[in-house]
This record gives C-alpha cells, structure tokens and sequence, in this order.
C-alpha cells in the first residue's frame, strides 16, 4: 500500500512552483535594489539582494531539485537574468551555474542545520561574486580593486544574504515539505 500524499493540486507540483518562484525571485532582487537603493548603497558600501541565490540554495539543500528539470530552469535564469539586467549573456549564467553546482558539492557533506546552512550559502555567494568580478575584469566593467571589492561589496553582501537565509530557513523547510509531497 502507497501512502504517500500527493498533491492532488495541478498548480501546486513542484515541476510549476519551482520554475515561477526562481523567476519571480529575479525580479524581486531588482525591485529591493531599486527601491532601498539609499539603505543598501551608502558611502563606499554596497549591498546587493540575491534572493534568487538564496532560492537556488534553498531548491538545492530542501532536495527539490530532483523534482524538476533544475540545471535547465537555471540556464534559463541566469539567461533571463542576464539579458534583463546586464544586457549580455554569459557572466551570470555561468555565475549561477559555478556557485550552484558549488552549493551542489558542499551541501552533502554539511550537517542539515541553519547555522551550519550559513557556511553553505556564504561559499557560494563568494564564488558567484568571485566570478562576477573576474567577468567584470575580462570585459572592462569593473574599475574596482579586489581588496575594495571584497571589502566594501562581497562581504557585506554575503552577511545580509546569509541571515536571509537564514531568518526564513523554516518557513521555507516547512513550505518545501508541502510542495514535495
């Protein structure tokens, strides 16, 4: 006997809900930088939202990746992202992808905890902007020195993301669990 539930919903399967959240995710990162663009950028610091990292880890660790095509949907985003905010294809996309498949490697191997989740996304938040910074170099966007650039930018933004994440790491568990089921 089967006693697994499942969601008898067709709108709430994870191969739909999955997919609309990360999308809609990209779009709520431009909106916070735009609308709190004086709190998160001030003097020489700056802070940049990446929700849709912190949703990608999420998919990643809750194992919701195996519920629909993952690696594809995350073609796609870092596309999508890429052309709406930069214009250009490649450094986001293969941001996304590196830092994805980082949290991939890394979150077998961390204790299922929020604290230790903290070293998870701080991991790969600092290869997505390790990355980000090196395309930036190869394309001749970015006029910063690494030292500013680690300081004022990646390590600000890496503190703000992780207490995100971890703030909503049980609201998103239990939300996760309803969906997967």
């Amino acid at each position: 006997m089967n006693n697994r539930h499942v969601s008898t919903h067709r709108f709430f399967r994870p191969a739909i809900v999955y997919p609309v959240i990360l999308i809609v995710l990209i779009f709520v990162d431009g909106s916070l930088m735009a609308a709190f663009s004086g709190f998160l950028s001030f003097a020489n610091w700056t802070i940049l939202p990446n929700l849709t990292f912190i949703g990608i880890f999420y998919t990643i660790h809750f194992r919701s990746d195996r519920h629909f095509h993952f690696w594809w949907w995350l073609v796609l985003l870092g596309l999508l992202f890429d052309l709406y905010y930069t214009q250009s294809i490649g450094s986001y996309l293969t941001a996304y992808l590196l830092s994805a498949y980082t949290v991939f490697l890394l979150d077998p191997h961390i204790p299922y905890r929020i604290l230790s989740s903290f070293w998870t996304v701080a991991t790969g938040l600092l290869v997505f902007y390790s990355l980000i910074y090196i395309t930036g170099i190869l394309t001749g966007e970015v006029n910063i020195s690494l030292v500013n650039y680690l300081i004022f930018t990646v390590f600000p933004t890496i503190f703000i993301n992780s207490l995100i994440e971890m703030i909503f790491y049980r609201p998103v568990e239990s939300l996760t669990y309803i969906i997967n089921s």
